[in-house]
């Protein structure tokens, strides 16, 4: 009940004790765990396995667009920043299409046709393609599939790009899922992180002829940023929820100025939230949320009661990848564009390169651009069932489990089921013979806990100076 999420701020102990990093485990293992003696021909006899097992088996495409008119201070993702369309065109025509091409012709040397059901288009900005080159990069995608077959079609949106007539054009090429970043309506945050978005400007594109054209709207927002408060996050919340989105996801920004330096702009503008604050911040917009009808759809997102993640939730279908909370049919995932990255068959991940230079000269030789990968073993791949489940449901049925893998649970996992003891005498969880499940006080820290079944990494250490659960307030 969204009552009871307040009752980790009123235990300051356990949220020092447990103020320990996590990888949010968007996949498992994580990529610094790849190898990069992974080669284009590893990828294609995956490729060819997978179909060999299964030629009609459903695909997610999902194609990178790595530019933006400008950078965000919070910003993790793989771009370009260009004030220029020249670059932009240049890496459609002299990459992106021939990526496509390659794909086209491995498979017709396979004899298939793939069957894509789903296609996101991310970034960077896609918004920053123009209607000219949309329809051509859509038209090159037709020779590799039947787009008229698609189910699902996403598109990361910057509403400071597009307007009506635009989101009309999205919706004419098959576009049934927007999603908009938004961050935070509070503009004095929006300076702070180099994103002036005005609430107006999304306000006034989401009429009621675009909400009819578009099966779900989803709206991200971050939680963490400088100048960012409890009263100005809630109005935020308020803003997001007067707009009616059908899925929020309520991230918290992840900040790693060692890899991407320009996130310390943001001191400029004010201290970040410690990770007191953090909690705080995150409870304030849950509790909104689900006040207002929003069904928790894993550990940052949320949807209303009818959208398809929530059906499928309800149904035991949802999962959760890098696109987030997902309806759960399809688990191939081609990537195409530089950086992105696949998920192909139970056992396989492939990332391409980032450089432009070496993503062009490998296509041009006829190779897929491959950086790293991995081949996940039986362990892996119970583990990333664990933590995907964990992530997603908060739960995890003991028998169903050992009855889809044919172990026994807590011999297999005996030294996980070890240290899991701690958390339960914090009260973060319950385990029982048949069932592992998270207290809400426990879904705040859902990574960490699914950190226990990471195989790759050391089993993080709490604070040694407080070992006794004590309830303040």
């Amino acid at each position: 009940m969204p009552s009871q999420t307040h009752n980790i701020l009123k235990d300051l102990n356990i949220l020092k004790k447990y103020d320990v990093y996590a990888y949010d485990y968007i996949e498992y293992p994580h990529k610094s765990f790849w190898s990069y003696d992974l080669t284009d021909k590893d990828f294609r006899e995956s490729l060819r396995t997978i179909f060999k097992e299964n030629p009609d088996r459903g695909l997610t495409v999902y194609l990178h667009i790595p530019f933006c008119n400008e950078l965000c201070s919070f910003c993790l993702c793989h771009r370009q920043i260009t004030k220029h369309y020249a670059p932009v065109k240049h890496y459609l025509e002299n990459a992106l299409f021939l990526e496509i091409d390659l794909y086209c012709q491995f498979f017709e040397e396979l004899g298939i046709q793939p069957q894509v059901k789903q296609i996101y288009l991310g970034g960077g900005s896609p918004t920053i393609v123009n209607q000219e080159d949309f329809d051509r990069l859509l038209g090159r995608l037709n020779t590799m599939t039947n787009l008229a077959n698609l189910d699902q079609f996403h598109m990361e949106i910057d509403p400071r790009r597009v307007d009506e007539e635009q989101l009309k054009f999205y919706h004419s090429r098959g576009v049934r899922t927007l999603s908009f970043g938004i961050q935070d309506f509070d503009p004095d945050v929006q300076e702070a992180v180099n994103r002036i978005q005005p609430f107006a400007c999304v306000e006034a594109l989401l009429t009621e002829t675009i909400r009819t054209c578009f099966t779900s709207i989803n709206f991200d927002i971050l939680i963490g940023l400088p100048r960012q408060s409890v009263k100005s996050l809630r109005e935020t919340v308020e803003k997001v929820v007067s707009l009616k989105p059908d899925r929020i996801s309520l991230t918290y920004l992840f900040y790693t100025p060692r890899f991407h330096p320009h996130q310390m702009h943001m001191h400029r503008h004010g201290l970040l939230p410690d990770f007191y604050d953090r909690k705080k911040l995150f409870v304030t917009a849950l509790t909104a949320l689900q006040e207002n009808g929003y069904i928790r759809t894993g550990f940052e997102h949320f949807a209303k009661p009818d959208d398809r993640v929530a059906v499928a939730l309800q149904k035991g279908l949802a999962s959760y990848n890098s696109f987030g909370a997902t309806t759960g049919e399809y688990h191939d995932i081609l990537g195409l564009g530089r950086a992105s990255y696949s998920t192909l068959g139970n056992n396989h991940y492939f990332q391409w390169v980032y450089e432009q230079n070496q993503y062009e000269e490998a296509l041009q030789a006829g190779q897929f651009p491959v950086l790293r990968g991995h081949v996940l073993s039986e362990d892996d791949v119970l583990r990333r069932d664990i933590i995907k489940t964990l992530r997603t449901y908060f739960s995890l049925d003991i028998h169903s489990f050992q009855q889809k893998y044919g172990l026994n649970f807590f011999e297999y996992f005996a030294k996980e089921h070890y240290d899991l003891d701690e958390f339960v005498r914090d009260q973060l969880i319950e385990v029982t013979p048949e069932r592992i499940s998270m207290t809400e006080t426990g879904k705040h820290f859902a990574n960490l806990v699914c950190s226990i079944f990471d195989n790759y990494v050391v089993r993080p250490r709490f604070n040694p100076e407080i070992q006794t659960r004590c309830l303040n307030g």
